[in-house]
């Protein structure tokens, strides 16, 4: 359907508005002598009829006025002649579009009502036709009742009537035309926030329309919009002119400095600033020494200490810390920090402070199933093995509890220290050594019993081993028959292995030394024997 099929309701418009046809066209001056609610009466020179006006015509004039009208009829009982003022004006509103059509000037409107399809709008006294699709309006509410500018797209006169198609599309686009020439790149302006999309903010400029992308809100990295409403005047630079889509991107962050170009004139490697903790990751943190600019401080530039640790256990997110620049590279936006640099490595000197030997002490900073961490400065951990706790037993602690203990090994290239607590006391096997000499007779308690032999308790920690062959100078069949654990038994200690840290005793050589010794004994007190 074009936009000229709509000649039939132009047609039904104007035969309800204007005078019926008639009269001989004639135009005539009249003075204007009443005017009521409905209808205006001149007098006419030379015509012995008043002639008689619609009030709506003459709404401009006063009484007394001259008005020039067209004659177009008369009245059915010849009372008066019909005049129309809106004739003579549609006449010159002709000229007046036809002119406006060939010298493609605009004209001015008012929209007087929707019609399917379009708007009607009166234009030098014409009823036009505006196709939606050329008003440039969502919907009746923004422009019925308003005047606006038009530029004449079809003009068309024949038998039918006379047809005009009017465009505020057009009108804009040149608007937009206009504005955009006026613009170029680097230009800062205001403009009013119109819509808020997850991914950026649409503004109007006069207008035009302006798009701000979330990455331009702000040097900061954003997730999300914040702190902008519609309706909001925002001061805005133009960074990029698409000509062919009239679309301008924005960017409210080009307004300030780059802050990565201030951190290249602000800082070097190995300057020590102030950060604010914004995010805690699994390998890091991100600090940020200058609004808009972020660094990592990742967990191995935490602490000096090895050990395998957790983010959360140094920094939170809002903390202020001192860091140190350890990398900066503005241009690729790239920034490393470090906290532990601010110290001095406590492992320089270690061979010296930890050698193997030495007794340190420190507070226990972990317990584990398999033994405990012991910090003795900050940054260098201890490990104990619950094996290293004590010679004989068991032993436990806690958290936060201060300790001593010995040095038992140092490797500086792992930075891995170990030490015992069990070694700050003579070990049993130390004291057994001291307490016990081959060729002693002990007398001890059964404490464990093998097919191969029995061990006995010679002292806490330190047992004694008597071989089943040694049991007993009689052969014994089965030993588990003739002793239990408990047993009292009497033997010699006949062997001390240093290196194995073992004992041997015998019962047999004790009960061969005893039968020997009675002998001896026997034959001393009565020359015999015995039998």
């Amino acid at each position: 359907m074009t936009n000229m099929d709509y000649s039939n309701e132009f047609e039904t418009l104007l035969e309800n508005y204007l005078p019926s046809e008639g009269g001989n066209g004639k135009k005539v001056v009249g003075t204007l002598e009443s005017k009521d609610r409905n209808f205006c009466l001149l007098d006419v020179p030379g015509e012995g009829t008043p002639v008689r006006v619609r009030t709506e015509e003459l709404e401009n004039y006063n009484v007394g006025d001259e008005v020039e009208v067209m004659l177009v009829g008369e009245t059915p009982e010849g009372e008066y002649l019909i005049g129309s003022r809106r004739r003579i004006e549609m006449e010159a509103g002709w000229e007046h579009l036809k002119k406006a059509f060939n010298e493609k000037e605009k004209v001015t409107g008012k929209v007087l009502k929707e019609i399917k399809g379009g708007y009607i709008v009166e234009v030098f006294s014409h009823q036009t036709f505006l196709p939606k699709s050329l008003s440039e309006a969502k919907d009746a509410n923004e422009i019925v009742g308003k005047t606006f500018d038009f530029l004449v797209k079809e003009i068309k006169e024949d038998k039918k009537g006379k047809k005009v198609t009017v465009s505020r599309k057009d009108i804009i686009l040149a608007e937009k035309d206009e504005e955009f020439k006026k613009i170029n790149i680097g230009d800062v302006t205001e403009g009013i926030v119109t819509e808020i999309l997850p991914f950026g903010i649409v503004v109007a400029i006069g207008k035009l329309r302006g798009f701000i992308h979330i990455s331009e809100l702000s040097w900061k990295k954003s997730e999300k919009i914040e702190g902008y409403n519609v309706g909001d005047t925002i001061k805005v630079k133009v960074i990029e002119l698409e000509e062919n889509k009239k679309n301008i991107k924005l960017s409210i962050k080009s307004l300030t400095k780059n802050p990565w170009d201030v951190a290249a004139e602000t800082f070097k490697v190995d300057d020590v600033v102030d950060g604010k903790v914004t995010k805690l990751l699994q390998y890091g943190a991100l600090v940020e020494i200058l609004d808009g600019v972020e660094g990592l401080v990742h967990i191995s530039d935490l602490t000096w200490n090895k050990k395998k640790l957790s983010v959360s256990e140094f920094l939170k997110v809002g903390d202020v810390v001192k860091v140190k620049i350890l990398e900066l590279k503005p241009e690729s936006r790239k920034l490393k920090l470090g906290v532990k640099q601010l110290s001095a490595d406590p492992w320089e000197d270690a061979e010296t402070k930890y050698a193997v030997g030495n007794k340190l002490s420190g507070k226990i900073a972990e317990v584990k199933p398999y033994g405990i961490f012991v910090e003795i400065e900050d940054g260098i951990d201890v490990f104990i093995h619950q094996a290293d706790f004590c010679w004989t037993g068991s032993k436990k602690f806690e958290k936060g509890q201060e300790i001593e203990f010995q040095v038992i090994e140092l490797d500086t290239e792992e930075r891995r220290i170990k030490g015992s607590i069990k070694l700050l006391e003579e070990s049993p096997w130390e004291k057994a050594l001291k307490e016990f000499k081959v060729g002693d007779i002990v007398e001890k308690p059964i404490k464990n019993i093998q097919d191969f032999g029995v061990f006995v308790n010679l002292e806490n920690g330190v047992d004694g081993f008597i071989p089943t062959q040694l049991l007993s100078k009689e052969f014994i069949k089965d030993i588990k028959a003739k002793f239990k654990v408990g047993d009292v038994v009497k033997g010699k200690i006949i062997e001390i292995d240093r290196e194995k840290q073992r004992i041997k005793i015998s019962v047999k050589a004790y009960e061969l030394d005893a039968e020997r010794n009675e002998t001896r004994e026997l034959l001393e007190k009565y020359g015999t024997a015995g039998e």
